[in-house]
């Protein structure tokens, strides 16, 4: 899909082939997750997600539309937390299923140990998506050592929890 004619006037549309591949081979997502949806780049760092259908304004222009989806300018694309939450359901590979105290740390941006039965579903050093009770919660990057791995939290500052008054555990 090319999106609406308003959509192709106010932003960039971008070919999706070689991102949607990228989460193919890390995340192991299907294209198809994505039926219905086109990618627009604003600028050099991101690129975001919009439906095909969107009719953005004619003024005032739009700076740009839609979800941001991928961090571009890093040796690796990163997948926004916001995307991970949206379509991490359909992630096969490189997805870390993780305890309370796991999710409580993740969610207050400390970085956790991930022990090798969490860990079998993942290729080895880089991006993962860190779900909790089957909800997608992130991404983290995984370092994987002899004992598992560590995790570190790539949760945005402004989304994680106050450690001292957050809780998963606390009964």
């Amino acid at each position: 899909m090319k999106g609406t004619p308003e959509l192709q006037q106010a932003v960039k549309i971008v070919d999706p082939a070689p991102y949607f591949r990228y989460l193919e081979e890390r995340f192991g997502i299907p294209p198809s997750t994505f039926d219905g949806y086109v990618l627009v780049q604003p600028g050099r760092k991101k690129v975001y997600i919009v439906t095909a259908d969107h009719r953005p304004p004619a003024r005032p222009r739009p700076r740009t539309v839609g979800l941001p989806f991928l961090r571009i300018y890093l040796k690796f694309p990163k997948l926004s937390t916001a995307a991970a939450q949206q379509f991490g359901h359909a992630a096969t590979r490189n997805v870390i299923d993780v305890d309370a105290a796991q999710a409580e740390a993740f969610l207050t941006r400390r970085d956790f140990r991930a022990r090798p039965e969490q860990l079998t579903l993942c290729t080895g050093r880089g991006y993962v998506l860190v779900r909790y009770q089957g909800h997608t919660l992130g991404v983290g990057f995984l370092i994987p050592d002899e004992e598992g791995g560590c995790v570190e939290s790539m949760l945005p500052k402004s989304w994680a929890r106050d450690p001292d008054s957050f809780s998963l555990t606390a009964s």
